[in-house]
């Protein structure tokens, strides 16, 4: 896989209104998009888990792009607080093979 720049990672988690929206504890889907690889979802698993611990995560549902190049994973994880939820994402935005996060 070659290197990607900057700008081909986004991460959207909303604006100031949206976050201050959430209360804590509560349920939410993260999903991830990357490249398609057999071990893109075992991945995505591990990092959530690695921050919540995987029986925090509820259900994990993945889909390919109809040309099957991507690929995206969402967990739907009980998160105790913001900080959970901050370092998934921010593991998330520094994984090479993650282009989006939602």
């Amino acid at each position: 896989m070659s290197d990607k720049n900057d700008t081909d990672h986004v991460v959207a988690t909303g604006g100031e209104e949206e976050q201050g929206k959430l209360s804590f504890p509560c349920t939410l889907g993260i999903k991830a998009m990357g490249r398609q690889a057999e071990d893109f979802e075992r991945m995505i698993i591990d990092i959530v888990a690695g921050h919540v611990g995987e029986e925090s995560i509820i259900e994990v549902t993945c889909k390919e792009s109809s040309g099957g190049k991507y690929h995206s994973v969402t967990c739907e994880v009980k998160l105790e607080n913001r900080q959970e939820m901050e370092a998934i994402y921010k593991t998330m935005f520094d994984h090479p093979d993650i282009l989006m996060t939602l």
